[in-house]
């Protein structure tokens, strides 16, 4: 999917899951509780999706998590203390020991190369991006043992055991998702359906909001899917901190996450076969240094534009559903960090794109919009 590997792969996501976090984290303002959806156009294509626990997921989150390649947001909750209960002594297990020279935790995304009930591993044809920060020998060897820890843990076992947590959570976070109901406004925002189904992936020990655009290359029996990691994050409920696990966020962090990782996901489908046209932008400005992790400057801009176009539409969106205040405040977070071309793309959409969109589609308007971006005043060279 990627032709370049990355040089630095923090420097790549810090910025990114710095702003999506703030946004979320944001608590709706009062009169946005009430907030209604924009109504989309009568023939806007729908955005199929189905929200699941998935086993192959979990099971290399635990392994992660085992091996401290991350922490989840949470310190003491129900679901973490009983990951230790059960696999606790299990920290210096071969798998384990071998994930701790992992860089970070999206790793947590090969688990779709596993089938349940089991896991039995469908060897990958390749790993994507993934295979390049990591060899593939390495990761070969990190799923391999995977299995192993599965059968040494009775994983199987576990997980049946919290099979009624895992509905409950399902159920909750379907229930928010059809009352926030944000799909059927991102897909008149782009004019068109999605080509995958959005799987929002329920991760009670996951870390942070993410679209998983490797599933083609590890996994391209399940290509029909557009997986979207949804963690634990009690930022994003209505009230305060809970020690046991939820996810009935309130609507406008939900809102806000599915419409900014969905949008990468959207993304990679309108970019295929015109690839170059982002990659060609020619803008940079403080934001855009905290990019530059390829050999190749036009991944940098490609990744950089990826980002951007995904946090613009959230906002662009968001200050639709849930008014001009909320976008602002989105947006001078955003600035804050350096992020200077979210405001003129953010107004772009609304005075240039917006008002016309049901006469176009995002993937035909990308062209324009690559040459609007290119047009924006920004730093001297």
């Amino acid at each position: 999917m990627f032709r370049k590997t990355f040089l630095d792969v923090t420097r790549f996501l810090a910025p990114a899951l710095a702003l999506l976090l703030a946004a979320c984290s944001q608590p709706p303002a009062p009169e946005d509780t009430t907030a209604a959806p924009v109504p989309a156009a009568p023939d806007t294509p729908a955005i199929a999706h189905v929200v699941a626990v998935h086993p192959g997921t979990e099971l290399l989150h635990v392994i992660n998590y085992l091996a401290r390649v991350y922490g989840p947001p949470v310190r003491e909750y129900d679901y973490r203390r009983d990951v230790d209960a059960w696999f606790g002594h299990l920290r210096d297990h071969p798998a384990v020991v071998h994930a701790r020279t992992l860089p970070y935790n999206d790793f947590a995304e090969l688990g779709w190369a596993f089938e349940f009930p089991g896991p039995t591993l469908v060897e990958p044809e390749g790993f994507a991006h993934l295979g390049l920060i990591k060899d593939e020998a390495y990761l070969r060897e990190y799923l391999r043992l995977a299995v192993e820890f599965a059968k040494d843990s009775d994983f199987a076992g576990f997980f049946a055991a919290h099979e009624a947590d895992y509905a409950r959570w399902v159920a909750q976070f379907e229930a928010r998702l059809e009352a926030a109901d944000p799909l059927p406004e991102l897909a008149d925002f782009y004019g068109s359906g999605l080509d995958k189904t959005l799987y929002f992936s329920i991760s009670p020990l996951g870390v942070v909001l993410k679209a998983n655009i490797v599933i083609d290359a590890v996994a391209p029996r399940h290509a029909q899917y557009g997986p979207i990691l949804v963690p634990f994050d009690p930022r994003f409920l209505p009230e305060g901190p809970t020690d046991a696990a939820r996810f009935d966020y309130a609507d406008e962090p939900l809102a806000n996450a599915v419409w900014h990782e969905a949008t990468h996901i959207a993304l990679e489908q309108f970019a295929d076969g015109q690839r170059e046209v982002l990659m060609d932008i020619d803008y940079a400005d403080d934001f855009s240094h905290q990019f530059v992790v390829f050999d190749d400057p036009q991944l940098d801009t490609y990744f950089f534009v990826h980002e951007v176009l995904s946090d613009a539409v959230a906002i662009h969106l968001k200050g639709e559903r849930f008014g001009s205040a909320s976008a602002e405040t989105h947006l001078e977070q955003n600035e804050a960090m350096g992020g200077t071309l979210y405001r003129p793309v953010v107004e772009h959409f609304r005075n240039a794109y917006a008002p016309g969109r049901h006469e176009r589609d995002f993937r035909a308007y990308l062209p324009a919009l690559a040459g609007f971006i290119s047009s924006v005043d920004d730093e001297d060279p």
